[in-house]
């Protein structure tokens, strides 16, 4: 027989309170004992010191009411919050092997570090990556290495529609802002920059004398909230945007549409990491969680676009622009195109993001399900403007996990024209992966605005790192070329690239992504 659920409520409320009574008691209990034991032994004051303060803390969290793991546990249960909020740190530094960190594994982030210190930058005892697993890839090399490689590894972007094109590297710092990274980081990126000669991208939040700093090449960006040429009510300002866009180091300029990591979904800065300093740059409130919209207000069009992009070629007196997309709905990029060819008109390069990208706050759904990964998309947008005779006008610029030489051959085999890399970067700064980039509390001082952190970062040192890694990775792609057998970039094609596509069979890359569009 069931007792009555009012039996059983009266029950419970005996059971819960004998135990906050009996909680309450043994609190009193150690108070009591611990005050006698101070005054037979007054040498012990220092145990109260000690003691007290986890009293406190254990009775907080006893009375505490949103917790349960620290109401059922007092004390104790603090333990379980703090490894369920450093649980990737833990993951990354004691429990996971080296291919099995996310977004990015041990290997791709020792390749960085190693190229960044300039140090032994080989491996001993063969490679820890499983051949025999679904996905892997590698390359092909030839019989007969070439003996030398006749390459500046740099790219003319530019269109028939520009008078000042600019000669890029393959390999460049993706648009990352200052507000999104830190001072020191920036200046630290732009020191690089200008030490290996790539370029810089500003990122969406505005032009500031940390990237002018050490004068190296800018890629001006800027999206929907116009941030560094904006009116006061967020619209586009043809006035402050020219100044910007004739300065000498400004190169090319680059209209944000969509990221990697939202597209769709407009871009956010914590209201933690928004100073006063950002905010002026911004022109924005101090202090307030930033919010760029989605869509653009200049434009709302292709048409509407390609006579925006025509404005700012005439403003910034003929330098290239391009826009910087992550390709969703296929339909609307092929009408883009052909609206380009139709026109006779269009930009000067094309910088596309993977939905792999990103290394700012995102939101939830876009983050993890949104948007064409970076291998298809180039190879689809490689197709497209092939299909409407544009590839010789239209430069591609890829951005998505770019690590490696490797990674990089993969993008210009599909191809792109030139690369982007952020986290890269980053990892060349010191970056740690460890997942609070969004919360300004990055313990290397590149996402934070915390000044005692920020002052752990610094820059003569990390600027060198950052030219290392560019320069041991253009070096490392060279010689990636030689071992193919090929001279020049001229040679690099999908089919030098393998996938295993299955348990029993194996592709190339020349066979997986065939243009027909």
């Amino acid at each position: 027989m069931k007792p009555k659920k009012g039996i059983m409520k009266v029950v419970d409320t005996h059971i819960k309170n004998k135990m906050r009574n009996g909680f309450v008691i043994t609190s009193i209990i150690l108070v009591l004992a611990l005050a006698a034991i101070i005054m037979l032994y007054p040498h012990l004051w220092w145990l109260a010191l000690i003691l007290l303060p986890f009293l406190v803390l254990g009775l907080i969290d006893y009375f505490q009411k949103s917790d349960n793991i620290k109401k059922t546990y007092p004390l104790l249960g603090r333990v379980t919050n703090l490894l369920e909020e450093q649980r990737h740190v833990v993951q990354e530094t004691l429990l996971l092997n080296r291919i099995e960190g996310q977004p990015f594994n041990w290997i791709q982030k020792e390749i960085v570090y190693k190229r960044a210190e300039d140090a032994v930058k080989n491996q001993p005892f063969g490679t820890q990556i499983p051949y025999d697993e679904v996905g892997r890839e590698w390359f092909t090399h030839s019989t007969y290495p070439a003996k030398e490689i006749k390459d500046d590894f740099r790219v003319t972007i530019g269109s028939s529609k520009c008078s000042k094109p600019y000669s890029a590297s393959i390999l460049n710092v993706a648009g990352m802002s200052y507000g999104s990274i830190s001072k020191n980081a920036t200046l630290a990126l732009n020191g690089g920059a200008k030490i290996a000669g790539f370029a810089q991208n500003t990122g969406e939040g505005g032009f500031t004398p940390y990237h002018t700093k050490y004068n190296a090449d800018i890629i001006f960006q800027f999206g929907t909230g116009y941030f560094g040429c904006r009116t006061k009510d967020g619209k586009f300002d043809t006035k402050k945007f020219k100044e910007i866009a004739t300065e000498e180091v400004v190169k090319m300029i680059e209209i944000k549409i969509s990221q990697g990591a939202k597209p769709g979904f407009g871009a956010i800065l914590p209201a933690k990491k928004n100073t006063g300093e950002i905010a002026e740059f911004r022109e924005v409130e101090k202090g307030t969680e930033i919010h760029s919209p989605a869509f653009h207000s200049a434009f709302a069009n292709d048409i509407e676009m390609l006579r925006f992009i025509r404005k700012l070629r005439k403003l910034s007196n003929g330098k290239p622009v391009g826009i910087k997309l992550c390709i969703g709905q296929q339909d609307e990029f092929k009408r883009m195109v052909k609206t380009f060819a139709e026109k006779q008109n269009y930009p000067d390069f094309i910088a596309i993001d993977g939905a792999e990208g990103g290394s700012g706050a995102a939101h939830m759904e876009s983050l993890h399900w949104a948007g064409m990964p970076i291998i298809e998309a180039v190879h689809f947008a490689n197709g497209i403007l092939k299909k409407y005779r544009l590839r010789d006008e239209i430069k591609v610029m890829a951005a998505g996990k770019i690590i490696s030489a490797f990674d990089i051959y993969r993008m210009l085999a599909l191809g792109a024209d030139a690369c982007y890399s952020a986290r890269g970067m980053m990892f060349a700064l010191g970056c740690v992966q460890s997942l609070k980039c969004n919360l300004d509390t990055c313990p290397t001082g590149i996402t934070t605005m915390n000044p005692t952190r920020v002052a752990s970062l610094v820059i003569d040192d990390k600027k060198i790192k950052v030219a290392n890694y560019h320069k041991n990775t253009i070096k490392a792609f060279a010689e990636l070329l030689r071992s193919m057998g090929l001279k020049d970039r001229t040679a690099i094609d999908k089919k030098y690239i393998i996938k295993k596509v299955s348990e029993n069979q194996t592709l190339t890359y020349d066979k997986i992504y065939v243009n027909n569009h």
